[in-house]
């Protein structure tokens, strides 16, 4: 399996998690891939099996020029569906639309038809007192990929867990 982790970031904490989904991944056996969403191509994202989109939110709670206009290219101008996506931020939890480019993020998924993976993921500020959480919920999000592959090629039993 590939997982492309595609983010933006400003002040290092959003890439720090994208980083931390990229050891999680490999430590799974899972290829991960890093990009900026700056430079997400049209085709770029097509041989993977999940994409992870990762953001800071800007100013009053927007989701920044960067990931907007990625999210523009992957859903609306590239021919290919993403299969499956899963979205993380970071933020800071005295403003009040806390993390909201997350929520911005998966609206704009969901509303294309692109599955989501497990739940959001909000991070306060630095992952660097949680990287635990962040790990947890890669695992998640790939176990959940994996079992929904297994289902689909009916190789799953009713006694298997995630």
């Amino acid at each position: 399996m590939k997982a492309a982790i595609v983010y933006a970031s400003m002040s290092g904490n959003t890439e720090e998690v994208a980083e931390l989904i990229a050891k999680a991944c490999s430590e799974m056996q899972v290829e991960p891939t890093m990009i900026f969403a700056d430079d997400v191509t049209t085709y770029q994202l097509v041989p993977y099996d999940i994409v992870y989109f990762g953001s800071y939110t800007w100013g009053d709670g927007q989701l920044p020029d960067e990931m907007r206009d990625c999210l523009k290219v992957v859903l609306k101008e590239s021919p290919h569906a993403i299969p499956q996506a899963a979205v993380f931020g970071t933020g800071d939890k005295m403003f009040v639309k806390y993390c909201r480019a997350v929520d911005e993020m998966a609206y704009h998924l969901a509303k294309f038809g692109v599955p989501l993976a497990g739940e959001l993921l909000k991070i306060e500020q630095s992952p660097r007192n949680r990287p635990h959480a962040v790990k947890e919920w890669t695992r998640r999000t790939l176990l959940q990929l994996q079992q929904e592959g297994a289902e689909q090629h009916g190789t799953t039993t009713k006694n298997q867990t995630a």
